[in-house]
C-alpha cells in the first residue's frame, strides 16, 4: 500500500457484535498514511468482540505514523477489547496509537513473548501459549487461529489463478461484488480499495 490519508477508514460508527473479530494485519505501507492506518470515525461499538491490529510495517522518514485511531467511545459500549501488537516503523520502533482507555486496550511490542496472541480468534481461544503463542482452541474453534468455522477451500478454477499479483494499482479497486474470493499478492495500492463484504 502506498500513500494516502488512511488505509482502513470507517466514515461512521462501526459495529462489531456477538463474538466477532476484525483483524487488520500483515500489511506493508511503503509510504505511511498521513493520518492513520486504521481510522474509525467516530467510534467502534464492540459487544463481546475484538479488534486486532498487528504485524503491520510502515516505512516513514518524517513522523511516526498512527497505526490505530479511534476518537471516542459509544455510550452503550459492552465488553469489547482492542489488541495492537508489533506494528513497526522502518523496521524498529512501534507505531503510535490513539485509543480511549475505556476500550480495554492491550498494546504489545514485537519483543513481547506473546505478541502473536493478536492472531487468535478471541471468542474461541482458551489460551495462547507463551512460547510462540500457539492458539489453544475452545470447543468450536477451527485451525491455527481458532476461527468459528473451518476455512473453506477456494472454489475450483480449473487451474486459473484468482489472485492479482505483483502490480501497482493507481485507480480505485472494487472487490467482492458477486465473488467469494478477493486475492492480492505483492500488489501496491496507490488508490482506495473497496471491499463489499455483504455481497461476497
Amino acid at each position: 500500500m502506498q500513500g494516502g490519508l488512511y488505509v482502513f477508514l470507517s466514515r461512521s460508527s462501526f459495529h462489531i457484535y456477538y463474538d466477532s473479530w476484525l483483524q487488520l494485519s500483515g500489511n506493508l505501507c511503503r509510504e505511511s498514511p498521513l493520518y492513520a492506518f486504521g481510522f474509525f470515525y467516530r467510534e467502534v461499538n464492540l459487544r463481546d468482540s475484538t479488534v486486532s491490529v498487528s504485524g503491520n510495517q510502515f516505512i516513514s522518514i518524517r513522523v511516526t505514523p498512527t497505526a490505530l485511531w479511534i476518537p471516542s467511545v459509544p455510550r452503550d459500549f459492552i465488553n469489547g477489547a482492542i489488541v495492537a501488537a508489533c506494528n513497526t516503523v522502518s523496521g524498529s520502533e512501534e507505531a503510535n496509537y490513539v485509543i480511549p482507555s475505556e476500550y480495554n486496550v492491550a498494546v504489545l511490542t514485537c519483543s513481547d513473548p506473546c505478541a502473536l496472541a493478536a492472531s487468535c480468534f478471541p471468542a474461541y481461544t482458551t489460551t495462547a501459549s507463551s512460547d510462540g503463542c500457539a492458539c489453544t482452541c475452545a470447543e468450536g474453534g477451527h485451525g491455527d487461529a481458532c476461527l468459528p468455522v473451518a476455512v473453506p477451500e477456494p472454489p475450483s478454477t480449473d487451474g486459473t489463478d484468482l489472485c492479482v499479483r505483483d502490480v501497482r494499482v493507481g485507480v480505485e479497486v472494487n472487490a467482492g461484488f458477486g465473488t467469494s474470493v478477493a486475492c492480492y499478492v505483492g500488489v501496491t495500492f496507490a488508490a482506495d480499495v473497496v471491499v463489499d463484504m455483504a455481497s461476497m
